[in-house]
């Protein structure tokens, strides 16, 4: 049954689609009522319509609007310049599949891990999804609260379109509104041109996620959202993005929302983020692969021809120290409590650095060549720290693996919750599952990392906190192990979205002191949630490296 659209448009305006009539006089089915209607929202830009579905165990269906572009498209003349408003339409805009990926770099990453998605890459991809409950509510009062998603891929891979990332489960099971938001990566979000002075305008990917927020307040609340309660959450790259919009509000603003979560990935404490804005050496080597010497030269070169240049170059484009988006300064920001005062939950996985030690090697001695030139008594303070024989590590695989997860996430992630502590509710987290389905037995992928090796490995908790196991991980179930974890890391985001200043579980304890205030999700590898003691003792032995090589 298809409502006639001025009604539907009329109806959006008070109460989000209620298909039951106040005389019926037999009991509804919600979720089968849900089904008879396609869903339609107004936003500021237009009509659009979407698509419903169920998700078994939950009370309400979930409307899914996938494509809304947010800014117009990047393309043309508009390369390489910060996000703007997308064009009105007038007929209903047809909102019910993902739209291209952002161009990028190493997507191949994302098809041997997670299998696709296969889809185009395009210029044109300022898109975002919107997921949420499918039930009656008041325009003029909504209230469900909003996790808005940015995901990882180091700003140079990266999409909403996989399968991991669909909310439906997210919002159906916890009554709240997922968003996810794609954003410009590797040089067409990062470009470190001479020739833009404004270094904000360097940091076009940051500004398409501040757009992507812009949009939420302008529009949640046709979708039953409270942008007064919208939570921030990402992981690795996703997580410093995060990271940098709570740093980069001072105390005393008001920022665009009202709590954070960072997914092993911080911006604060995090090594090697020093400020170096004049460097052009990357950009001029790939302007002179492109044949050119200007910025506009840059423009005139098609997308193909750029990834295809970007292809064969080693180095790195991300974000500049604007000190608008990106803070010079985020430690010493949040030190000083002058940062965004909005509750705070950051974690990491006991297994995220064993896939970087995969791709380069566990020689002890090329390893710390590599990462600390120089610094021979680091060197030697780690190595009497985590000898090979203890603590489960049997070989220099898992010695360097569990040496890159403590200075590159777990103590990184340790400081920046001791600095929050001190002015803002803050929980800290470890996830420490492993699941059968989770394990990447393609060949390509277990030649360099063994599955022996490869453990709670980086962003492997992404499936639980969206409960898409079973789409994210096909070839192989879900085991109920893994199914009763979800659930509870799951339920826990949530809560904190729900209401930042209480414990997202019960019994986890806020930062402050104590050394067992970490909740391990995960104690026994499997679905034993408890709290753990800290890693004080080792996250001393980084504490100055990172200090001196942040800034």
């Amino acid at each position: 049954m298809f409502l006639p659209a001025l009604l539907l448009i009329h109806l959006s305006n008070f109460i989000y689609f209620s298909t039951a009539s106040p005389v019926d006089e037999v009991p509804r089915n919600p979720v089968a009522d849900a089904l008879r209607a396609t869903p339609t929202a107004r936003i500021d830009a237009g009509v659009i319509i979407g698509t419903t579905t169920t998700v078994q165990g939950a009370t309400a269906a979930v409307n899914q609007f996938l494509g809304i572009p947010y800014a117009s498209a990047p393309t043309g003349t508009a390369r390489f310049s910060p996000p703007r408003p997308p064009a009105a339409w007038n007929a209903t805009l047809d909102t019910k599949k993902s739209k291209s990926s952002c161009i990028q770099v190493f997507r191949e990453y994302l098809e041997e891990i997670f299998g696709g998605p296969k889809e185009t890459e395009s210029e044109d991809c300022l898109y975002l999804n919107v997921f949420s409950p499918r039930k009656e509510w008041n325009v003029a009062k909504p209230s469900l609260p909003i996790l808005y998603w940015l995901h990882p891929g180091g700003s140079t891979f990266g999409n909403i379109a996989q399968p991991m990332y669909d909310g439906s489960h997210f919002a159906a099971l916890e009554d709240v509104i997922i968003v996810t938001v794609q954003y410009r990566l590797d040089v067409f979000g990062f470009p470190q041109s001479p020739d833009i002075s404004n270094l904000t305008e360097r940091n076009l990917g940051l500004l398409d996620q501040r757009a992507g927020l812009d949009w939420i307040h302008r529009n949640i609340k046709n979708f039953g959202g409270d942008a007064s309660r919208i939570t921030v959450f990402g992981a690795s790259f996703g997580g410093a993005s995060t990271d940098a919009l709570v740093a980069s509000y001072p105390a005393d603003s008001e920022p665009p929302f009202h709590a954070a979560i960072l997914m092993s990935g911080g911006y604060a404490w995090f090594a090697y983020q020093q400020c170096n804005d004049s460097d052009y050496t990357p950009w001029t080597t790939f302007a002179n692969a492109l044949n050119c010497t200007s910025l506009e030269c840059v423009k005139g070169k098609s997308a193909a021809d750029i990834k295809a240049v970007r292809r064969n170059q080693p180095f790195f484009f991300g974000p500049a120290c604007d000190n608008i988006t990106y803070v010079q300064d985020p430690r010493l920001r949040k030190q000083a409590g002058n940062f965004a005062r909005v509750p705070v939950m950051l974690g990491s996985s006991t297994g995220d650095g064993s896939y970087f030690i995969a791709v380069v090697g566990a020689d002890v001695d090329a390893y710390f060549t590599t990462f600390f030139p120089g610094l021979t008594g680091l060197k030697t303070r780690a190595m009497a720290a985590y000898p090979i024989g203890s603590g489960g590590r049997v070989d220099n695989f898992t010695q360097l693996s569990e040496i890159h997860t403590d200075w590159n996430f777990r103590c990184p992630s340790f400081f920046n919750a001791q600095d929050s502590a001190k002015f803002v509710p803050t929980y800290r987290y470890l996830y420490n599952a492993t699941f059968p389905n989770t394990r990447q037995t393609n060949p390509n992928i277990t030649a360099i990392w063994p599955l022996k090796y490869q453990g709670a490995w980086h962003t492997s908790e992404l499936a639980d906190v969206f409960s898409t196991f079973a789409a994210a991980y096909p070839s192989v179930d879900a085991p109920p192990e893994e199914k009763a974890l979800s659930d509870i890391v799951r339920g826990a985001w949530a809560a904190f979205a729900k209401d930042p200043e209480k414990a997202p579980v019960e019994g986890w304890a806020r930062v402050g002191g104590v050394d067992t205030d970490v909740l391990s999700f995960g104690t026994d590898g499997e679905s034993g949630v408890g709290t753990v003691k800290d890693l004080i003792g080792k996250c001393n032995i980084w504490k100055d490296f990172l200090e001196a090589n942040h800034l």
